[in-house]
């Protein structure tokens, strides 16, 4: 027999073949991913039709000892004929527990993996560049859900359950199963299984804890747990220890077996054959193959309700635990778990034990269960289908609309939003309604939805009448009217099932969740639970937002970016005469403006940064001015910048920054609002938490040079050729309500060294001109905004 490390690359030749397969496995045991490579080689290898070729994965740990043939025990390993070069192959499959998206030179690349903390942990989403040419592989929906997280596009991921060798793992005739279970000695006792890693990750606290509590019950319970790593023994005294009173670990230690060993699978089969119950109370599920071994012996299983194993059990034969959904942070990056009840594990392991005919029933019928969906051929049948170089890829979320007018059948649209009022989601609805009642044959509707606040009065002016007009135009959906979509524009968020076709959502988060404010807002415990009992799907402006979103549990596959825009008629960029005509008429012609727009929330937006940066600047530049506009009508902007001046400058800053600012608190028209944009000479946002921050893009599109936060979501809509960047770190901290939040800190000395540089160099503005405005109207008029936004309405 030859081992499956000992060649750097193993290939199987058929002169009759059609297409060539190469495998990169990871071959070094115990390793769920050395079973799954050795299972898909054996059934790639039964296939006459495929020329099949194996090398170790390169990211392997070769100095590791290898074991597999120990764990495959009498199971034979073909020999191969001689080396073929991998890069000549039809298909590439790359088996590994870290996800390397290194392109192959196949026709079709499949990465096998399954992030284990429902995301990827050493790679950022805007890092994330795929191959088209390669699909991620991942066994289940939860894993599926982490890569999307992770963002990997949907169009590129699949899911296909790994499978089991049903020659090995199948029940026993009752005789059988009898005498096994008296040569184990465990002829008069209520046998538990468990195997895996033995790790937090795997449940093993909620585990014990339960086991605990139902020894005390019923004392013939026994719970074997069968550790995969070298670790294991230590760990279980770890959790021990941390989870059990001595007089729990006094019940619980001569009631429980652990077996460290590594075993061949035929001998990890007969403990499943043996056994009365397999138990997997998941905290944070990756490829968690013993649950479906376990299953095709015959067990019924205790699993954590919302884990992989909801997906592969048989429902008559399996038993959920309570469990919730959970984040926590590590190193500023999200980390998704599920919380296994240990009381409700506890009550269920006791109804197992008072309901044995249940697994008399799983032994008889689940084995057909198994071989109809969960075998090594079921497995390959799919990857094969997934990666044929003859089949299309599948297109991403969409429809490619590209224009004024939709060349499909009437569509009937409703709105469901705020207008009339100087809040973000406002203006961004009403900026799309105008848009898209210019798309025919769409048939739009509007229904105003109440404000937050009875503070906050509906005002006009803030656009023009004509485009008021048009507005108000807009009919009213009928009561019996049944819509393709409904599209709400408004906060807190309703994620529940409207009367129409479909449901979207439109939010942005700029704390990289969604906070308990919202949430109880929406009158909801748990976005999660919200969005996965409906069928709505969640639009986001940015994929700082959707990070948010995804960080508080939203499902990922129901999910899109859509960004905000501008509009090319009010904001553009004003010839020079033009310009200093405007800046007289202000009596901004002796002076070099700094601008900044918004709510002037200070905790967000970094008003007390701003201000103190002004104040050194001011120090130098006697002719700086900065410019203040706040929204009074819903928010308290001018008592902000006050508390924030307090907050950061000193009497002598105050006196002189007093005379050299200018706030501006009323509701302006767009057409106002952008002539601040035109006569200005620098727009500054050192924000620390955005969702989209439009006034930044509607800079860029008058022309306006910017300085920004790096590293949040302005970094989806500006470039380092039109705007400068502030220096950052991403910090979080745990706010009253116990939410984590996650914000960046800007650099305050970069912050005063670019508005230095920006005072020096009048030049900027032309060289803002030419490259900031080509790019965003290019990207991100409202009418191209528009575009995407039906394409995700309308796609089927």
């Amino acid at each position: 027999m030859i081992d499956i490390v000992s060649t750097s690359t193993i290939i199987f030749e058929n002169l009759f073949c059609s297409m060539r397969f190469h495998l990169e496995g990871w071959p070094f045991a115990p390793n769920y991913y050395a079973i799954a490579t050795y299972f898909i080689w054996q059934e790639l290898l039964r296939r006459s039709d495929l020329q099949v070729s194996y090398q170790a994965n390169p990211s392997a740990p070769h100095d590791s000892n290898p074991i597999l043939d120990r764990l495959l025990g009498q199971l034979s390993i073909p020999t191969p004929d001689h080396p073929r070069d991998s890069n000549s192959a039809d298909i590439c499959l790359r088996v590994s527990p870290e996800v390397d998206f290194t392109p192959t030179d196949s026709q079709k690349t499949g990465i096998l993996t399954a992030p284990q903390w429902g995301t990827l942990l050493n790679i950022s989403p805007e890092n994330v560049s795929l191959a088209p040419n390669i699909t991620l592989i991942t066994p289940t929906m939860w894993c599926k859900d982490g890569l999307l997280r992770g963002g990997i596009p949907p169009h590129q991921v699949a899911v296909i359950p790994p499978g089991v060798d049903t020659e090995i793992f199948h029940p026993l005739t009752s005789p059988d199963r009898q005498e096994l279970r008296k040569s184990l000695d465990w002829d008069y006792y209520f046998v538990f299984i468990h195997v895996s890693n033995l790790e937090n990750t795997d449940g093993l606290r909620p585990l014990l804890k339960a086991f605990a509590g139902v020894v005390e019950v019923y004392p013939h319970a026994r719970l074997v747990l069968k550790g995969c790593t070298p670790q294991g023994e230590k760990l279980l005294l770890e959790s021990s220890q941390a989870i059990l009173t001595d007089a729990e670990a006094t019940r619980v230690q001569p009631r429980l077996a652990y077996i460290g060993d590594n075993l061949p699978l035929e001998s990890v089969a007969k403990l499943y054959q043996a056994a009365d119950v397999y138990v997997s109370p998941d905290v944070a599920p990756g490829l968690n193959l013993p649950i479906l071994e376990a299953i095709a012996c015959g067990l019924p299983v205790i699993y954590s309700e919302g884990s992989p194993a909801q997906e592969w059990t048989h429902p008559d034969f399996g038993w959920a635990i309570s469990s919730q959904f959970r984040t926590f942070v590590i190193d500023y990056k999200t980390r998704f778990l599920l919380h296994p009840n240990w009381e409700h594990l506890l009550t269920l392991m006791q109804q197992a034990i008072e309901q044995p005919q249940i697994g008399t029933m799983a032994r008889e019928l689940v084995p057909q269960f198994v071989a109809q969906k969960f075998t090594w051929k079921h497995t390959v049948d799919r990857i094969l289908e997934v990666l044929n170089p003859q089949s299309k890829p599948p297109a991403a979320l969409g429809l490619n609309i590209g224009g004024a007018h939709i060349n499909s059948p009437p569509r009937n649209l409703v709105v469901e939003g705020w207008r009339w009022l100087p809040h973000s989601y406002a203006l961004i609805n009403s900026h799309q309604l105008l848009e898209l009642n210019q798309r025919s044959p769409l048939k739009l509707f509007h229904r105003d939805m109440p404000y937050v606040t009875t503070d906050w009065q509906p005002s006009r002016g803030l656009f023009t009448q004509e485009e008021e007009a048009i507005l108000d135009s807009i009919p009213i959906p009928p009561e019996d009217l049944k819509a393709d979509v409904t599209l709400r524009m408004y906060c807190p968020f309703n994620l529940a099932s409207s009367d129409s076709k479909k449901t979207f959502v439109f939010g942005c988060t700029e704390w990289g969740i969604v906070p308990q404010t919202i949430l109880r807002g929406m009158g909801v415990k748990s976005l999660r639970e919200a969005h996965l009992n409906s069928d709505s799907i969640i639009i986001t402006a940015s994929e700082w937002s959707r990070q948010g979103f995804l960080n508080s549990g939203a499902v990922p596959e129901r999910m899109a970016i859509v960004p905000l825009g501008f509009d090319p008629k009010v904001h553009y960029p004003l010839n020079e005469e033009d310009r200093n005509s405007l800046r007289r008429e202000l009596g901004w012609n002796d002076y070099f403006v700094i601008l900044n727009i918004g709510i002037m929330w200070n905790e967000r937006q970094g008003v007390a940064r701003l201000l103190k940066a002004f104040a050194q600047i001011a120090e130098s530049y006697p002719e700086a001015r900065l410019v203040l506009k706040g929204r009074d009508a819903i928010f308290k902007s001018k008592e902000s910048i006050k508390a924030a001046s307090k907050q950061v400058l000193t009497d002598a800053q105050m006196d002189l920054v007093k005379p050299r600012i200018s706030y501006i608190g009323d509701n302006l028209s767009a057409t106002e609002i952008a002539r601040l944009y035109k006569a200005a000479d620098l727009y500054v946002s050192p924000y620390s938490a955005e969702g989209f921050n439009l006034p930044v893009l509607e800079a860029v599109a008058c022309g306006t040079p910017v300085i920004c936060t790096k590293g949040g979501p302005t970094d989806e809509f500006t470039r380092e050729d039109f705007s400068f960047y502030i220096n950052s770190q991403l910090k979080c901290f745990q706010d009253s309500e116990g939410d984590t939040k996650f914000y960046l800190e800007p650099d305050g000395n970069h912050l005063v060294e670019l508005m230095e540089n920006a005072l020096k160099n009048p030049d900027l503005r032309n060289k803002n001109k030419s490259a900031g405005c080509e790019f965003v109207r290019a990207r991100f008029t409202w009418s191209k905004v528009c575009d995407r936004l039906l394409e995700v309405l309308l796609s089927s």
